[in-house]
């Protein structure tokens, strides 16, 4: 009987990411298509959706059970992100930051289900989808509290008593990190940790696959043990991505709501804006 060689360890191909579809239609140019990605994407919209139905469907006065846990989530993001990081108008945005934390949250957490092993947020189109949405929000947000006039006022001049070259340079600039820098930035630190995370995940487990079988074993082994690891890590990164889109989007909407001084800003939120920043570069360094 003939020994099959062996071929070598295979790395992880961009078949993990571009998963095959499982049907598509075409109507004109028009072209739609279903796979894991964008099934595991529904997926998360629906189950938030349905647990905060069910949660508050018949609230009591003192909840309990799925009610208790949706209020638990609901006075988080709304006492520590949105009142704690745009003042008491916040209140008005809480609905939004909630399903966005929510949403995020379920799709990062999917990477570590068994029966998915896929974080829907690896895939850029989700994080540009709520950038976008959120670039929309904190837009809408200053100009509402300010009026379209005074909010692109401020955004095309926003140091009006300096010099008239120092306005001349922070006028593209604030313009740039305004409308393009923040939804940009916004999306690329989703995806990039998401995908950075779930790349490092597949590594270690088809290593472990690979060299269990392999005496002397104990490099199998090792392998097994990093992944298990790296699947609790990578949990505690999907709470923390969700939380700190969250919180960005919340400082995004202060911040615009801020121009021409009519916000309430609460003490922390300079800190909220620029603290979170660092935080996933170096949680998969």
């Amino acid at each position: 009987m003939p020994v099959l060689a062996d071929e070598g360890f295979q790395g992880p191909t961009k078949e993990v990411f571009q998963t095959p579809h499982w049907f598509d239609v075409e109507v004109g140019s028009a072209h739609f298509y279903l796979n894991k990605a964008t099934g595991l994407t529904l997926f998360a919209a629906l189950f938030v959706g349905v647990i905060f139905w069910l949660g508050f469907r018949q609230a009591r006065i003192i909840p309990r059970g799925l009610q208790n846990l949706c209020e638990s989530v609901y006075d988080f993001v709304d006492l520590q992100i949105a009142r704690g990081v745009i003042g008491e108008k916040g209140a008005r945005y809480t609905p939004y930051l909630l399903i966005l934390f929510s949403f995020v949250l379920v799709c990062n957490v999917l990477a570590v289900i068994p029966a998915a092993q896929f974080p829907a947020t690896s895939r850029i189109a989700v994080p540009m989808v709520l950038a976008v949405i959120t670039w929309v929000m904190f837009n809408y947000a200053g100009i509402r509290a300010n009026g379209a006039g005074a909010y692109f006022k401020e955004l095309i001049d926003p140091a009006p008593t300096a010099p008239f070259a120092i306005r001349l340079l922070l006028a593209p600039i604030e313009i740039l990190s305004t409308l393009i820098v923040r939804p940009f930035t916004l999306a690329i630190r989703l995806f990039a940790n998401m995908f950075a995370g779930h790349l490092l995940l597949l590594v270690f487990s088809l290593g472990a696959d690979y060299l269990l079988p392999k005496p002397p074993f104990v490099f199998g082994v090792a392998s097994l043990l990093v992944a298990i690891i790296l699947t609790a890590f990578e949990l505690v990164i999907d709470v923390l991505q969700a939380y700190i889109i969250t919180i960005l989007t919340a400082a995004y909407i202060g911040g615009a709501m801020a121009h021409g001084g009519e916000h309430e800003v609460a003490p922390s939120e300079d800190l909220a804006e620029h603290a979170p920043t660092g935080v996933p570069v170096a949680a998969h360094a």
